[in-house]
Parts: C-alpha cells; sequence; structure tokens
C-alpha cells in the first residue's frame, strides 16, 4: 500500500498550541499556491495509479472555496484517479470553513472520510486557544458532513489545556461521544517552542494530562471505540488506513510545503515555506527540500520498531530486531513498559502515556 498526503498550509488564524506549517491566508497567494502544486505533482506522473489512500491535511483544507477545493481535487487526480477508487480519502477541515456546499462537493467528489477538528466543548476553552469556531459552529459542520452522506468521521480532541479541569474534559468527550463519531484522535497538550503558547509562556500539567488522558481512554472504550494507536481510537473496521501505513512504515508521497515522503528507503521532507514553495515550482525548479536521508541497517530497524509500538497491537519479534535491540527490549520488559505476547511485544496499555520513555531506547 502506498499513500499520498497533501499539505495545504493556510489557516483563518494560528492556534496557540499549533507549530505545523501553517499560516493565515485566505486571498490572492492561493490560487498560485494550486499552481505550484499541480507542478509538484507533475514531477510525481510515473506514480500515477500506485496511490491506495490519501490524505489531504494542513492547515486547513475546508478553507478552500468550492472552486479551489474542486480544483484542488483534479490535481490530486492526476495521481490517484477517481477518489471513489481509492481505498480511503481523508480531507481535514474545521467548523468555521467547512459549509454544506464543501461537504456536498467533497463527499460527489468520492472523499470518504473527514477529520473535524474540535478540541473542546466549552467555548471559553476554544477562545482561550485562539480557535476560530465555537461549539455551535462544530454542531453545524458536524451535521452538514452527515447530511452529505459521510459515515466515517474522525474529530480531534485534547487534554491538559490551560484553564481545563478534569471535568470539563469528561464533560467534552461525553458531548463529542453522543455524535456517535466512528473515530476519535486525541492528544495532551505539548507546548512547543515557536508557538504563540510558548511565546506566552504557557506551561505543561502532565499529572493533571496523564489522568485525563486515562479517564478518556476508558469513555472512549465504553463507548465502542477501540485504542488502536497510542492516540488514536476507532469503532471495529474505522482505524484509518492511511495512518496505518505510516506505522507499517509503507511509501507515501508528500506534496505541499513542509510534507514528508518516503519512499524506495529514502526519507526526505519539504522546506517548509510556503513562499519558497511555489516561487521554486513556478520556476520550473523542484520544491526545496529541507531533508533528505536513507533509511539503512539499524536506523531503519529502530524507526520499523517504534512505529510499530504505536500500535497497541504491538509488532512482532522478526530476528534482525531481536538482535539487534535485545539490551534494550530486555530492559524494558523488565521495567515494566513492554509486555511480550508469543513472539510480539507492544508498549502495555498502563504505559501508552509515557510512550516517549519507551521510543528514547531505540533512537
Amino acid at each position: 500500500m502506498r499513500g499520498l498526503y497533501v499539505h495545504i498550509p493556510f489557516c483563518r488564524s494560528k492556534c496557540g498550541y499549533c507549530d505545523f506549517a501553517s499560516a493565515p491566508g485566505t486571498g490572492p497567494e492561493v490560487d498560485p499556491f494550486l499552481d505550484a502544486l499541480a507542478a509538484e505533482t507533475a514531477r510525481y506522473d510515473h506514480l500515477a495509479g500506485s496511490f491506495s489512500t490519501l490524505y489531504a491535511g494542513g492547515g486547513t483544507p475546508s478553507l478552500l472555496s468550492p472552486e479551489q477545493l474542486a480544483r484542488l481535487l483534479r490535481i490530486i487526480e492526476t495521481l490517484t484517479g477517481p477518489l471513489a477508487d481509492l481505498r480511503e480519502s481523508t480531507f481535514e477541515a474545521n467548523p468555521e470553513s467547512l459549509t454544506a456546499q464543501k461537504a456536498a462537493l467533497l463527499r460527489g467528489a468520492g472523499v470518504n472520510r473527514v477529520s473535524l477538528g474540535l478540541q473542546a466543548a466549552q467555548d471559553r476553552l476554544l477562545k482561550s486557544l485562539g480557535r476560530p469556531a465555537m461549539s455551535a459552529d462544530f454542531l453545524r459542520a458536524w451535521g452538514a458532513l452527515r447530511a452529505a452522506g459521510f459515515d466515517n468521521l474522525n474529530a480531534d480532541l485534547m487534554c491538559g489545556l490551560p484553564g481545563q479541569s478534569a471535568k470539563d474534559f469528561m464533560d467534552s468527550m461525553a458531548w463529542l461521544l453522543a455524535l456517535k463519531p466512528e473515530h476519535v484522535s486525541f492528544y495532551a497538550l505539548e507546548v512547543h517552542e515557536g508557538t504563540p503558547f510558548h511565546a506566552a509562556g504557557v506551561k505543561e500539567e502532565p499529572e493533571l494530562s496523564a489522568e485525563m488522558y486515562e479517564a478518556g481512554a476508558a469513555a472512549l472504550a465504553a463507548a465502542g471505540l477501540a485504542r488502536y494507536e497510542i492516540s488514536n481510537f476507532a469503532r471495529p473496521g474505522r482505524e484509518s488506513l492511511h495512518n496505518l501505513n505510516y506505522w507499517d512504515q509503507g511509501e507515501y508521497l508528500g506534496l505541499g510545503p513542509a510534507a514528508a515522503s518516503y519512499l524506495d528507503g529514502e526519507r526526505r521532507a519539504n522546506a517548509a515555506s510556503s513562499a519558497a514553495y511555489a516561487k521554486a515550482l513556478l520556476s520550473g525548479l523542484a520544491a526545496p527540500m529541507q531533508y533528505s536521508e536513507k533509511l539503512e541497517g539499524k536506523a531503519r530497524r529502530a524507526e520499523r520498531l517504534m512505529l510499530g509500538l504505536r500500535r497497541t497491537s504491538g509488532i512482532e519479534l522478526s530476528g534482525d530486531i531481536f538482535i539487534e535491540f535485545r539490551e534494550e527490549i530486555t530492559r524494558l520488559l523488565s521495567a515494566g513498559l513492554l509486555e511480550k505476547d508469543g513472539d510480539r511485544i507492544r508498549i502495555k496499555g498502563s504505559r501508552l502515556y509515557v510512550s516517549n520513555a519507551v521510543f528514547r531506547e531505540f533512537v
């Protein structure tokens, strides 16, 4: 299986916690960006027809106008063929920019999955995050997606937010579960350098976040959404195929600024600047690159191990991995961070929240 990721770098505004390659922009820069994206896409026409999944992320892909969205879909289909023929095609959206017209356009084009940003159900928390949409906007957008025929929806939720109590978080979880999502991704707040929150001195609260995280996981399980990866929960058969391909160390092509690719054992990423991206491609050059590395030997096996351990099913201990990392695996088993079941190892369910302590052993 091979996935296609397309990065749309525009947002209505920058959220306080966001460290993705995105910036406010809804004006004259969008159409030249689409010209540049078409030029980059043409450079990979030899891969046309080889993709099983699509993920359009950002940024906020739903911020594009209906005409721009239609053009984006045409550009993508030069590589994928009809979207309806893919095993999975996902678009990210934010409630303030997803209209009934756009929802119908996406569904009519063959998109079969949408990921909608919620983060919290309390408007005071959404305002503190710098979110441009409130809870009523989310309900309107969710209804528009259901009305358009989408039966595979993900919602994003966060815990450990400034001013968020455990009750706030569980109220948000109950509010969301009442909408019967097929998939939920939820994350603890991380304050990264360069974000508005970092500049404002916002601090993480790991102990409170851990309590919320475990309570949220239990609520999701009780509602029939099983955890299949550290931060992802799904109803049976609704796991994200695109993301599963990442965690299986499958191949994928990334298009757009900051988009990463993994092809023929080489991992690379485009530079994050949208302006530099558009300028290069519109001048007939390749997209500027942030990095490129060939993963071989121990480095490739270490990545395979770390990606496999993100999944709750863990990873099968092949001979090369066990020989290479016998000492680290034995130490983590003794520390109670890993558990072994036959020839598979996995992070203990109760320790998934501290999974980075496991991954550090293999870096």
